[in-house]
């Protein structure tokens, strides 16, 4: 099964994107959840997730019930990041008997700031839309109580 090859760069960098939040490990999450980040329809979805199990990028387990689902990255892109990070930390003091003695350390020090600034961005933005979900699940409910309260009040 084939996808196009936008579709599969984006569903690509979706996963890569959690798995980064997740630093690499498992992660569980709800279809619809990944369907609303992507904008893929839930057939393109299903295909999508089939397409990288197949490919190895990604591996598929069950989750809590049917709309859930366990997720492993596997590529490894995690692993190249921390060693380009480790050796730029290895190189940092032959740079510095060059002459530069404060920049490359700073340089060093704002990479991992950036790092970090990103990894709490993709927190942020997670957080922001689960918050939107359950906003619209509490917006759901309150629509249906107040459709049966009118029901009630009718007889």
């Amino acid at each position: 099964m084939r996808l196009k090859e936008k579709t599969h760069r984006k569903f690509v960098q979706f996963f890569e994107n959690i798995s980064s939040m997740y630093h690499g490990k498992d992660f569980e999450l709800a279809y619809s959840d990944i369907q609303r980040e992507t904008g893929a329809a839930s057939v393109t979805l299903k295909r999508a997730i089939q397409a990288l199990t197949e490919d190895g990028v990604i591996e598929v387990q069950p989750g809590r019930n049917s709309r859930y689902a366990r997720f492993r990255y596997l590529l490894p892109i995690q692993e190249s990041l921390e060693k380009s990070s480790e050796v730029a930390l290895n190189e940092t003091p032959n740079l510095e008997d060059v002459g530069d003695e404060g920049k490359p350390h700073t340089a060093v020090i704002l990479e991992a700031l950036n790092d970090d600034v990103t990894e709490l961005t993709l927190l942020v933005d997670h957080l922001r839309r689960r918050v939107r979900t359950q906003e619209m699940t509490i917006a759901l409910l309150q629509d249906r109580l107040g459709e049966i309260e009118d029901k009630l009040r009718k007889r």
